[in-house]
């Protein structure tokens, strides 16, 4: 009997059971609110990096509904703006030159995520007269070269370009405009070239520490043959820091110049994993422009091969000494080498081109034979040294909306809200900085 409890003490024990159940579930969803939003990379295998999320992330808030309260993140900042670019880099508004013009721009809203194209301009790849082609402002003179008629130039609504990532990662076709390796480099190094150490200064300041540092601080580093012959080069003449300079601005993997940092590596991997990808290849431009063009729907032939040179003009043809960037075979054969896994992007970025066919990927292959001989057949682990991991100078430079490096993450943390991106000036100064360059002969090849 002792064992046996009457109806009250049965209900008393049912009452205290529930409130204990009713608090123990009330700290687990507050506990669940407030440290439930970042999910450790170690599941993810990358280490270093923070993930975080935002459940809502496609909703506005609503104050009267409390399932569409806004978790807490890592991302610079929720903005409820278009600009994807805009949405990552918090009061840094997209530059003048990476928008469509007026026109396009009205239409964008029509062009559904089914059909639109994000255009990946790699740096001194011919991108520019690409770009004015597509209707973007980049360098053009809208007046003289206007956007083509077709599909392309009214789906290609977002650009990616350095570290101006203005996509929809969800775009049906992301459109690079590339050019042998070796060729991009050689035009890249000019480019970057101050023509003096005041014009810099006065013109670039924020780019001057590190361009001095290759340009001028290395004195024969001002034209391509010498950087090469004293930079990488056992009996070369340049210190060690200048031949540590040599080798690392040519793979990429310290920022001198944007062209030669912001690399086929680079927009490659900034693009999403699964991304389709068309190509328009500078040494055969309408070609490509007519198969990538038929390829979402267009028609076959929309710029006829002998109105070539009339349709799409060369724009910001360099005016800097043209000699200053070639050189010898000797030469070429030592830039190929530390190109060497960037020839390896550029051949994946043409062997997953939906517009090229098997033919027209061996055919750039073969050319790229002619330059840089047996580093064209290398794939990935066959080159003097590993693939760099660019995870770090993705986040930092390309960005991303609810992902940061946990480094900066703390070193930032106390102006997450505003801004970790360098604040664009909308100026023609910077504008030309970041344009393509130096002219192609014509006629194009068709």
């Amino acid at each position: 009997q002792r064992f046996t409890l009457n109806n009250n003490d049965h209900t008393k024990i049912q009452y205290t059971f529930a409130i204990a159940t009713a608090v123990m579930l009330l700290i687990i969803h507050i506990l669940t609110i407030s440290d439930g939003k970042d999910i450790s990379s170690t599941n993810q295998g990358v280490i270093g990096l923070r993930f975080s999320y935002n459940k809502n992330q496609n909703n506005p808030k609503d104050n009267n509904n409390p399932d569409s309260m806004e978790t807490k993140t890592n991302q610079f900042s929720h903005s409820k703006i278009n600009s994807p670019y805009e949405q990552i880099w918090i009061n840094s508004p997209l530059p003048h030159w990476a928008k469509k013009t007026h026109t396009f721009r009205q239409i964008e809203s029509t062009i559904p995520p089914t059909q639109r194209i994000c255009y990946v301009h790699v740096g001194k790849a011919g991108g520019s007269s690409i770009g004015c082609s597509l209707g973007f402002s980049l360098h053009c003179n809208n007046h003289t070269q206007r956007p083509l008629e077709g599909l392309m130039p009214q789906r290609a609504t977002r650009m990616f370009h350095a570290d101006t990532y203005d996509c929809h990662d969800d775009s049906a076709y992301f459109l690079f405009a590339i050019r042998n390796p070796v060729e991009r480099i050689k035009s890249a190094f000019l480019y970057d070239r101050p023509s003096s150490e005041k014009e810099l200064k006065r013109r670039f300041p924020e780019y001057y520490q590190r361009r001095k540092e290759y340009y001028l601080d290395c004195p024969s580093f001002g034209v391509m043959e010498s950087m090469v012959q004293d930079g990488l080069t056992k009996k070369g003449h340049a210190s060690d820091v200048c031949k540590v300079r040599a080798v690392t601005a040519l793979r990429g993997e310290r920022h001198f110049g944007c062209h030669m940092y912001f690399n086929y590596q680079f927009h490659l991997e900034g693009v999403p994993k699964e991304a389709s990808i068309l190509v328009i290849r500078n040494e055969h431009l309408v070609q490509d422009w007519n198969t990538a063009e038929h390829t979402i729907g267009g028609s076959k032939e929309i710029i006829p091969p002998e109105l070539a040179n009339s349709t799409i003009k060369v724009v910001n043809k360099s005016d800097k000494d043209a000699e200053d960037k070639e050189l010898s075979k000797e030469s070429t054969r030592l830039v190929c080498k530390e190109l060497c896994n960037e020839i390896v992007n550029y051949k994946k970025i043409l062997k997953r081109a939906l517009n090229l066919n098997y033919g027209e990927v061996e055919r750039s292959v073969e050319e790229l034979r002619e330059t840089c001989g047996k580093y064209a057949d290398y794939e990935e682990g066959d080159c003097p040294v590993p693939m760099p991991d660019i995870g770090e100078k993705l986040i930092n430079t390309r960005g991303y909306e609810d992902l940061v490096m946990e480094g900066s993450y703390h070193v930032n943390k106390d102006i997450l809200e505003n801004t970790m991106h360098p604040k664009r000036m909308d100026n023609k100064e910077e504008a030309e900085e970041l344009m393509d360059d130096d002219g192609y002969t014509l006629p194009y090849s068709v």
